[in-house]
């Protein structure tokens, strides 16, 4: 499979092992099968990761930082192309960072999913509160004065204990952020804390297109490397056009939603709207 020979040929260039993670979504469910494709090569102290995601739950994504980790002393990640929101966050847990002309990140600011007054579902990211303050004075003139009844404008959009889990939500997000830098980055503490709450609130939208020049200038080691790039940017467009829901034919038909690989074998995940959980098959 041309996959496979690609990775092979990745890890003769960089003298390690390489494995993909290539999914729409870091989920827990991809752990244990992560881990059987890492228990499947020998130790090399160098494990080059090419990641291709759109973001995912930040706690498995700690989880999977914490678990490549173990099989490496040196971890360096690949993002060739989209490697956006969870994605960004797994990225800071690497001693090095590989990116393209084409590399997308974004910002690491954490969504949550409640309840507005009327009953109605709404996805808000933890931005928006965070700047409803700003909001008010730069278009408002409403100033330190006013910040009681603003929060209590606030509170009666959004249910109280929900605007809690948004605090609690951001607090994990930032030591988790902490955590994945101190795995990677020798930074002082303000460093780590400037980097942070760039990622997290710096942004004016979660779907900003940040460059790998631009994460580089926050003090993250990202490299720019033509010969590595290329060919991680082949593995990302080739998945680009397997992984994912868009590229079924029918909306009732079943799509795949992730692949792990070496260049050995493949662990491909297949979601289905008649199964509510997702299978593997295995490939080689």
């Amino acid at each position: 499979m041309k996959l496979l020979a690609s990775l092979q040929e990745m890890a003769i260039k960089t003298g390690g092992n390489v494995i993909l993670i290539g999914v729409t979504h870091l989920d827990l469910d991809i752990v244990p099968k992560l881990y059987e494709l890492l228990e499947s090569m020998e130790f090399h102290p160098r494990l080059d990761v090419i990641l291709y995601t759109s973001g995912g739950d930040v706690n498995a994504t700690r989880r999977i930082a914490l678990l490549l980790r173990e099989y490496c002393t040196e971890l360096h990640i690949h993002a060739p192309y989209y490697c956006q929101s969870s994605g960004t966050l797994l990225c800071m847990s690497a001693d090095h960072i590989y990116f393209g002309v084409m590399s997308i990140f974004s910002a690491i600011d954490p969504h949550l999913h409640g309840s507005m007054d009327d009953g109605d579902a709404t996805a808000l990211s933890s931005a928006d509160i965070k700047h409803f303050n700003q909001m008010s004075e730069d278009w408002f003139n409403c100033y330190e004065s006013a910040n009681k009844d603003m929060l209590a404008m606030l509170c009666q959009s959004i249910f109280p204990p929900t605007l809690t889990a948004f605090y609690r939500t951001v607090k994990e997000a930032q030591q988790i952020a902490h955590e994945m830098l101190s795995l990677s980055h020798s930074l002082g503490m303000q460093e780590k804390q400037k980097i942070i709450d760039k990622l997290m609130f710096g942004y004016f939208s979660h779907a900003y297109c940040i460059t790998g020049e631009e994460m580089k200038k926050l003090g993250l080691n990202f490299i720019r490397d033509r010969e590595l790039s290329d060919i991680a940017w082949d593995i990302a467009n080739d998945l680009s056009k397997v992984v994912g829901g868009g590229n079924r034919n029918s909306i009732d038909d079943p799509w795949c939603d992730g692949i792990l690989s070496n260049s050995l074998l493949i662990y491909q995940r297949e979601k289905s709207h008649l199964s509510l959980k997702p299978k593997w098959h295995t490939l080689k």
